[in-house]
């Protein structure tokens, strides 16, 4: 997609030097203001995107289920590009070709053992802040529904 709207930036900007020779100075001047913001725009969308999609967040959640790790958050990483899962006991690791992308863990005691509050586990879960976002979405759902 992102090739495409460069492609379309490309096209309006070579439409903009043409118009210089070829319309009214005052047309030309519009458009080329026009270009220049739409320039400056998409650069200023391309840099928040690339500062808060890869920057990393955590999250905690408490779970009654393990079975929500799969429903869920594997389900999102999955759909995020994970290529490799690796489930380290209290600890899973979410890799995206080769690079860890994501980290869940569970809350440990001083023994190593989950922490069980309420019949819940307690989870920290490190990603990316979009991966974040998309499981608090389908977190908030799946709680709208019960």
């Amino acid at each position: 997609m992102g090739k495409i709207i460069l492609g379309f930036i490309v096209a309006f900007t070579i439409l903009t030097v043409i118009s210089f020779f070829v319309l009214d100075k005052k047309y030309a001047v519009s458009l080329g203001i026009i270009d220049l913001s739409i320039i400056i725009f998409a650069f200023l969308v391309w840099l928040n995107d690339k500062q808060f999609h890869e920057r990393p967040g955590q999250r905690i959640f408490s779970i009654s289920d393990k079975k929500f790790i799969d429903d869920v958050i594997v389900r999102q990483m999955n759909m995020h590009g994970i290529t490799e899962i690796k489930n380290c006991g209290n600890k899973i690791e979410f890799f995206k070709k080769g690079h860890k992308a994501a980290e869940l863990k569970f809350r440990t005691d001083e023994n190593g053992k989950p922490v069980v509050i309420d019949g819940k586990y307690v989870i920290e879960i490190e990603a990316p802040e979009y991966i974040l976002h998309n499981i608090d979405h389908e977190t908030w759902s799946l709680i709208g529904k019960k």
